[in-house]
């Protein structure tokens, strides 16, 4: 779809604007020429169809109603479970839609603060003291800790600024996992850019 934008659904406040300069930044990076819109809060991205409010086919479905959408990223946390076990049922979900653009679905594990552990000592912060970038969840509190005395990490505070100090080289060279999962999927996007249906993975 030529003109077309691309969506994005996420879960948590901080992330709104964080996200937005994330998948702007990486989307340039890899000449994906799409314009994404302000990242969309959308409630229980953990569930395919929720009780109450949210969920993922009812977020499709309202970017589906969106004339202008070229294509969708829905973005989230995965704290506990497998994003490679996870993710495929999600997907094949999807395809059922039928939507008329494509789709990502991504998961970050455990959470979006692991895109800064390969950046902490350029941002200030000692370096991750775990095996893995994906050790262990907690991230948040461990950023916590690191701060002075009555100082605490904030979602809505700190996740922007921070984002802004990623280094996209940094990041692919320390092969942080869901970060490797992230750029697949806006390659995707961008090779399958206009394709009704197609979803990743």
């Amino acid at each position: 779809m030529n003109g077309g934008k691309g969506y994005i659904l996420v879960e948590g406040h901080g992330e709104i604007e964080a996200v937005q300069n994330l998948i702007v930044r990486l989307s340039m990076d890899v000449g994906f020429a799409v314009p994404w819109t302000t990242p969309r809060r959308w409630v229980n991205l953990h569930q395919w169809e929720a009780r109450t409010t949210g969920g993922i086919k009812a977020g499709a479905e309202l970017i589906r109603s969106k004339s202008d959408a070229a294509a969708l990223l829905i973005l989230r946390d995965e704290d506990d479970g497998c994003p490679r076990e996870l993710a495929p049922g999600t997907a094949h979900n999807l395809r059922t839609l039928c939507l008329p653009f494509p789709v990502a679905y991504v998961l970050l594990h455990p959470e979006y603060e692991v895109l800064f552990l390969p950046c902490l000592e350029t941002m200030g912060f000692p370096k991750w003291d775990r095996d893995s970038w994906e050790a262990r969840r907690g991230i948040k509190e461990w950023l916590s800790a690191q701060l002075p005395i009555g100082r605490s990490y904030k979602p809505t505070v700190d996740q922007l600024p921070m984002t802004r100090q990623i280094s996209l080289q940094q990041l692919r060279q320390a092969m942080v996992p869901c970060f490797g999962t992230l750029e697949r999927g806006l390659l995707f996007l961008k090779n399958n850019l206009g394709v009704a249906g197609k979803v990743y993975p």
